[in-house]
């Protein structure tokens, strides 16, 4: 433990009991609080592509490109039973 939380420690214990009530109101407090991020998972994502880590999809001068999407046909079974198959 750090000497300095041993000092709160004995200034706490030194406290009256009106203000000991104050202490752990404030405590309390403290621990209920959500830990809020320190950035949003955008600015995340754009940090670790800084970085190198990962690559953000560059954006389309037209918006979305989900409209041009098309399915792409294909012949055979379909991937799942091939999946049980595979696992009897």
């Amino acid at each position: 433990m750090s000497s300095t939380l041993d000092k709160i420690k004995e200034d706490v214990r030194a406290l009256p009991l009106e203000d000991l009530q104050q202490v752990r109101e404030l405590v309390d407090s403290l621990l209920s609080e959500p830990a809020k991020p320190k950035m949003t998972e955008e600015e995340f994502a754009h940090y670790l592509a800084v970085k190198g880590i990962i690559s953000l999809p560059e954006e389309s001068a037209e918006g979305d490109d989900d409209d041009d999407w098309e399915p792409i046909e294909v012949t055979g079974k379909p991937l799942s039973e091939m999946i049980i198959e595979d696992r009897r």
